[in-house]
């Protein structure tokens, strides 16, 4: 299995601290993170000649996933009982990227100032 890269927003502080949670509870160490914010997410997004960066992103074998998709290809790496949330997959994209979208939007209130690290 190739390893697969999770564009996030560094700067962003519940985006940390899910990337940390996330590092925590991988089965193996088989995703690499990326600021996009960083030097090399900066290249990634050259690279794929993303635009959008208002969602994280999920790549592997040079496909890019968004939103729910994306959280749905990171929860299947994870450890039990976590990666049972990619159970959610049944429900329809447009339902899952509202729930994302619902979050996103709202993110900067539902975090303190404080970080864990530095995703």
């Amino acid at each position: 299995m190739n390893i697969a890269f999770v564009l996030y927003d560094g700067e962003c502080n519940f985006c940390n601290k899910w990337i940390c949670f996330i590092k925590n509870k991988l089965k193996k160490n088989e995703i690499s993170f990326i600021a996009f914010n960083s030097f090399e997410g900066a290249k990634t997004i050259k690279k794929f000649k993303l635009k959008n960066q208002n969602s994280v992103a999920y790549i592997q074998n040079d496909i890019v996933f968004f939103k729910s998709r994306a959280v749905l290809k990171i929860c299947k790496q994870l450890k039990f009982p976590y990666h049972l949330l990619q159970v959610s997959k049944i429900i329809p994209t447009f339902l899952l990227d509202f729930a994302y979208d619902f979050i996103a939007k709202r993110r900067l209130k539902l975090t303190s100032k404080k970080q864990c690290c530095n995703g």
